[in-house]
């Protein structure tokens, strides 16, 4: 499963902030909304989910994982 933003666009204003800032260039406009057009440059790294002032944008999943220490000596 490949997990991508959603974007509701019911609540996009269509001001481009996250298409502005994708640092893939995986957003664009489409008819005044953002919308996901190269859904695999996509790297879910959410700067769109955190940028979009009408929260239009969310990360249905986001994991994170931070080995231990005593895991990142292992050879």
């Amino acid at each position: 499963t490949v997990w991508m933003p959603i974007i509701n666009h019911q609540l996009c204003q269509g001001c481009g902030t996250c298409v502005d800032n994708c640092p893939t260039n995986a957003l664009t406009l489409l008819d005044n909304k953002a919308a996901l057009t190269a859904p695999s440059l996509c790297v879910y790294c959410a700067v769109c989910e955190d940028i979009c002032p009408s929260g239009a944008l969310q990360l249905p999943l986001m994991i994170c994982r931070k080995e231990s220490r005593s895991q990142e000596q292992k050879p």
